[in-house]
């Protein structure tokens, strides 16, 4: 078992062997944005503080939506709910851990994981702690919610499945990891009795969610190269289910889409990507480590266009809004591009602390959080036609 503290130091001791290999060479600066010509204007609904954000530290504090409110929370444990259309708080509860997952909203509850190693769960409508578990280290990904049971993924490589209605362990699965991992998990992602997550072997699992049977795993990456850095092999987007198919990808690996009864590849291509995948009717869309976006073919995965417009600005992963896709950056610059052709369409700057993920589109609304604690609701540019 690998506690948050060795964690810790394997990601700096990471951090510090990328220092030594690139000192003698050129840091591959980012890209300056081109002009474009606009479609659309960019309007601001409200911006609201929700404490310090993720603090700069690039934690997976995602906010939610459930209903009518946006769910947020910040690394030093403050949990808040604001009226989606006018940015209102409606209640907000101090937690006394820090916090590094994201937030999960479903059944009328709120999930989130601390870096001290638990799980709270509240109640959605006013904030109140109702239980917690205690889990082996801290917890990066957000909670899963479904058929009356809270999936939870730790970076030493467990999933704990806890009934909601006993608050006890149904079941854990362990899985023995590199000894070197990007930080950062794979949030599992859980529907019609099935409970899929990536792990940091490069490797992707599905369990039967009441009993914890695996039900089948395929290699999204493999290890290559000699050093340990290069054979660094998570996988920590989360999967996608679309239709009958399942879409994922990893670090220094392959985007994949595969049948979700059986695990059988449909498609497979080269990647590298830590950022959260899009799928739509036709495509599916990857923001590759690099700050290239990729449009592949849905049921082919031929590549459709790539835009490099965002090398370098380690842009978020993408969001659906009808013809466009928003993706976030670095300099806290929000980019609409054309599902078609992958130009860039329109562009708004929220502040200078950049994005912290990717953007969340509602029917009227596009939601982001910046890395120091601003929530941002912009008017959904497409809100009209999409009424009409």
């Amino acid at each position: 078992m690998i506690s948050g503290w060795t964690q810790r130091i394997v990601t700096l001791l990471i951090a510090i062997s990328f220092l030594v290999a690139c000192s003698d060479e050129v840091v591959n600066p980012p890209k300056e944005l081109d002009d474009i010509e606009e479609k659309f204007s960019i309007e601001s609904a409200w911006v609201e503080v929700i404490g310090d954000g993720d603090d700069g530290k690039f934690n997976s504090l995602v906010p939610a939506i459930w209903e009518d409110k946006v769910i947020t929370a910040d690394v030093k444990g403050l949990i808040s709910a604001f009226d989606l259309k006018t940015g209102d708080l409606v209640w907000e509860t101090q937690l006394k851990e820090p916090l590094a997952g994201g937030v999960t909203a479903n059944a009328g509850l709120v999930a989130v994981g601390t870096k001290d190693a638990k799980v709270h769960v509240l109640d959605v409508n006013d904030g109140k702690k109702l239980w917690h578990v205690d889990v082996t280290t801290e917890v990066l990904a957000k909670p899963a919610i479904d058929d009356g049971r809270l999936v939870v993924r730790t970076p030493d490589g467990r999933i704990f499945a806890y009934s909601l209605a006993t608050q006890k362990q149904e079941w854990f699965y362990d899985r023995i990891i590199p000894n070197l991992t990007l930080r950062g998990t794979s949030a599992p992602v859980a529907t019609s009795g099935i409970v899929i997550s990536g792990f940091a072997n490069g490797k992707m699992a599905a369990f039967n969610i009441r009993t914890g049977d695996l039900l089948w795993e395929q290699r999204i990456s493999a290890p290559r190269g000699s050093s340990e850095i290069s054979r660094i092999v998570d996988v920590d987007s989360s999967p996608v289910i679309y239709s009958s198919y399942l879409y994922a990808a990893g670090f220094n690996g392959y985007a994949i889409a595969m049948d979700l009864t059986n695990g059988r590849y449909l498609w497979r291509e080269e990647t590298s990507v830590t950022q959260e995948l899009l799928v739509d009717a036709t495509r599916v869309y990857l923001v590759e480590t690099t700050g290239k976006i990729v449009a592949r073919d849905r049921i082919s995965g031929e590549q459709v266009w790539s835009q490099e417009g965002l090398l370098y600005r380690k842009p978020t992963g993408a969001a659906d809004n009808e013809d466009y896709i928003v993706v976030g950056d670095f300099e806290g610059y929000l980019h609409w591009l054309d599902k078609s052709t992958g130009e860039f369409v329109a562009r708004t700057h929220l502040d200078r602390y950049g994005i912290a993920h990717a953007p969340i589109v509602t029917d009227e609304h596009i939601i982001a959080t910046t890395r120091y604690g601003y929530l941002h609701a912009l008017e959904n540019p497409l809100a009209s036609s999409s009424e009409e």
